[in-house]
């Protein structure tokens, strides 16, 4: 029987997160979610030199967008 992967904890997808906008060479932000078991997901966000006030109106923009299209 294969062994599980096991489920990547939010701190290390903090850190991808991190070291992915670091690599752009551009401000940036990202807000990821992931599945980590079969009822459970995982969130977290990170910012790499963005305004905080350009952060949020993307960050709504984003949720407003995912709303329209989820229902």
């Amino acid at each position: 029987m294969p062994t599980p992967t096991p489920t990547p904890e939010n701190a290390d997808i903090q850190r991808k997160c991190e070291e992915f906008l670091r690599a752009l060479q551009i401000p940036g932000f990202i807000v990821f979610g992931w599945q980590k078991s079969d009822q459970q997901f995982g969130v977290v966000s990170s910012f790499h030199e963005m305004p905080v006030n350009a952060a949020v109106k993307g960050m709504t923009w984003a949720l407003n967008d995912f709303v329209a299209k989820s229902l």
